[in-house]
């Protein structure tokens, strides 16, 4: 008797009853376990962003990838149960669920080592997202996010995999969207789809960091060494001026933009004569550098004055 009852109190320690406390995965295809702890069969997976039931949880906690946390028992939506680890996942709170999911989405978007499968999960629960959204705010914010998903996922294109599903399917559904990247490989979104954001939410407070995300997004470029080439690269900063000229990054773009127009860009945009393609250039930069006066007249973010006194030398 005395045996058995020791058998009930240690299976009574294994596990702590929960009253259906919700949890929402923030990782992609999150395991589920038959038992509570990484060995245990793998019973399903679930996407980003599932909601699930807790019933009990572990009575020690386990240490999984750097994270410490206890493991829940939790009801799955096909009427099974599992463990799951629970420094992958966040209390669940209807009522905040708008905040979580962007929680989640901006999370797994600075998240490293996710795959082409791991980005798609990201893009699909932004996309998601905006069909829930109950403020134009919000949805601006989510249409945003799910344009950076985009070009996150984007970016994890593998390269020589246009011919294999599901690759050649992606490239058939967001054609319009990208352009490849034939120097660092996989592809880019296009900016475009940004500043029409910008355009659209022109408005609302998050407008400021739509046009910066537009002024950031990678391009397809092959300019190693060549500094002229890198401030072509950099050239949206000047319409983030323009529309923001007192932004939250303008600072930030004034500074980049001086150290961007070094002695050598000076020398290139000032020189005379040269042939065909040293004159395209120095048009170009002339029209660039013109743009930049204009936007630079509208902010008064600090570093202003230095960048002028730059541009003044073309003139000299």
């Amino acid at each position: 008797m005395r045996f058995i009852g020791t058998v009930v109190v240690v299976m009574l320690a294994y596990v702590v009853p929960l009253h259906g406390q919700e949890k929402i995965t923030t990782v992609s295809s999150m395991r589920v376990r038959s038992a509570p702890q990484t060995a245990a069969q793998e019973v399903r997976r679930l996407k980003l962003g599932t909601v699930v039931t807790a019933t009990t949880r572990s009575s020690d906690q386990d240490t999984v990838g750097g994270k410490t946390d206890y493991w829940y028992q939790v009801n799955l939506p096909n009427g099974q149960s599992g463990w799951l680890f629970g420094g992958l996942l966040l209390d669940y709170n209807p009522n905040q669920r708008e905040q979580l999911l962007s929680q989640i989405i901006e999370a797994r978007l600075k998240a490293e080592n996710t795959d082409f499968t791991d980005r798609q999960e990201i893009y699909n629960l932004a996309t998601r997202s905006i069909t829930e959204a109950k403020t134009v705010n919000t949805r601006a914010e989510f249409e945003l996010l799910k344009l950076l998903a985009l070009a996150n996922w984007a970016e994890a294109f593998p390269s020589d995999s246009a011919d294999r599903s599901p690759y050649r399917e992606w490239i058939k559904a967001h054609a319009a969207e990208v352009i490849p990247n034939e120097f660092a490989g996989g592809y880019n979104m296009r900016t475009e789809l940004l500043w029409k954001l910008e355009a659209k939410y022109h408005a609302l407070p998050i407008a400021d960091r739509i046009a910066w995300a537009a002024a950031e997004n990678e391009q397809p470029h092959d300019c190693e060494g060549d500094e002229v080439c890198h401030l072509f690269v950099y050239e949206g900063a000047v319409k983030y001026l323009d529309l923001h000229p007192n932004g939250v990054h303008a600072a930030e773009a004034v500074k980049n933009f001086d150290e961007l127009l070094t002695d050598d860009v000076i020398k290139r945009a000032s020189d005379k004569g040269g042939d065909q393609y040293a004159v395209e250039e120095r048009t170009s930069l002339r029209k660039l550098f013109s743009s930049l006066r204009l936007a630079l007249a509208k902010t008064s973010a600090e570093g202003k004055s230095q960048l002028l006194k730059k541009l003044d030398r073309l003139n000299r």
